[in-house]
């Protein structure tokens, strides 16, 4: 995936991203240029949310912000792509950060997409770094007989610090790394698999409208920087995930259980991209509905419209429309549930 660099800008980087995605089987959303994100693609259970920059480093702290929290929300993995910092072009399989979200150049995308080869160094203040697996440069150190001075005076390093990389996932300086799988004759560094998202911020900015949503039992959250107003999730499968992400924090040893666990809770139809009327015309509501449906379809949550004046109709485009006089007279969120998949199937076939 090479770009001629005198054809380097966001437009030309957003239309090979997309391509590539296509072509190794995602399922891709519309670009949204005015978004804390750009594009949604999604494989199988891989989510990811990408924003394109030419510069990583114009990327600002409200956009960082709102990206990480909108990811979360949709269990996603939040990903820069661009081709440069203010001092020096990304180079390939390295993974950068910018407030806390991985940035990658396309060619590093790339690598991921097409031949799963994930990046292994880490930039940082300081130069780069590598992850050591603690857990098995412990099992090599013990079965070569090696105690934690002999392995450390021998890697030129102190035995607290070898002792230090086996209590954790430590970071360390590559050649470190590189002398340590010398002596112990096997890799020990970990790549980084940006397609694995262990993002839990979450939108948290929540709205009292619309009142009837609320009253069935959602937390109604907004965002200033998406193309839909809002995500309803339902409260008490919130809490729920919010007790199992606690947990998994607790319990590092059961994260790959935990995570499967969080995923199959949030797939159960608990979050809605939600619209309101807000005194929109038509043709506006037509446009945010076809934006949804995007969204929708990568995300593989419900989406709907909730108005309140009366119109000869129960979907715009392919979106269910709820009116709040229904939503008055539901006792439970499964009635909510039920009339958007009746008028989903309508839809569908009109």
């Amino acid at each position: 995936m090479k770009i001629d660099n005198f054809q380097i800008n966001r437009e030309n980087i957003l239309n090979d991203v997309n391509i590539l995605l296509t072509t190794y089987g995602f399922q891709t959303s519309d670009i949204y240029d005015r978004s804390c994100f750009d594009i949604l693609a999604r494989k199988d259970d891989i989510l990811i949310i990408l924003k394109i920059l030419v510069n990583i480093d114009s990327l600002t702290a409200a956009q960082a912000e709102e990206l990480s929290k909108v990811a979360g929300t949709f269990l996603a993995s939040p990903m820069i792509i661009g081709f440069k910092s203010k001092h020096n072009y990304l180079e390939e399989d390295v993974v950068y950060e910018r407030y806390e979200i991985p940035a990658i150049s396309p060619q590093t995308l790339c690598n991921i997409i097409v031949n799963n080869i994930h990046p292994e160094l880490l930039a940082k203040r300081g130069g780069y770094y590598v992850k050591i697996n603690g857990k098995l440069l412990k099992e090599l150190r013990e079965k070569k007989n090696l105690s934690l001075k002999e392995l450390a005076d021998i890697s030129h390093v102190s035995r607290e610090t070898i002792y230090r990389y086996e209590q954790g996932n430590s970071q360390t300086y590559p050649e470190t790394a590189l002398k340590l799988e010398e002596v112990l004759n096997s890799p020990i560094t970990l790549s980084i698999n940006l397609l694995e998202s262990d993002n839990f911020n979450s939108l948290d900015k929540r709205i009292q409208e619309p009142i009837e949503l609320i009253k069935l039992g959602y937390d109604v959250k907004t965002s200033n920087r998406t193309p839909f107003d809002a995500i309803s999730e339902q409260q008490s499968d919130t809490q729920e995930l919010a007790k199992l992400r606690k947990k998994l924090e607790s319990k590092l040893d059961e994260i790959e259980k935990l995570t499967k666990e969080i995923n199959k809770q949030a797939k159960n139809n608990n979050i809605l991209i939600t619209n309101m009327e807000r005194n929109r015309n038509e043709k506006k509501l037509k446009q945010i509905a076809q934006q949804t449906e995007d969204i929708s379809s990568i995300t593989e949550n419900d989406a709907l419209f909730v108005l309140e004046h009366e119109q000869e109709k129960d979907f715009i485009n392919k979106t269910p429309v709820i009116y709040t006089w229904e939503l008055k007279d539901m006792d439970k969120i499964e009635d909510l549930l039920k009339l958007i998949k009746e008028r989903k199937e309508e839809a569908e076939h009109s």
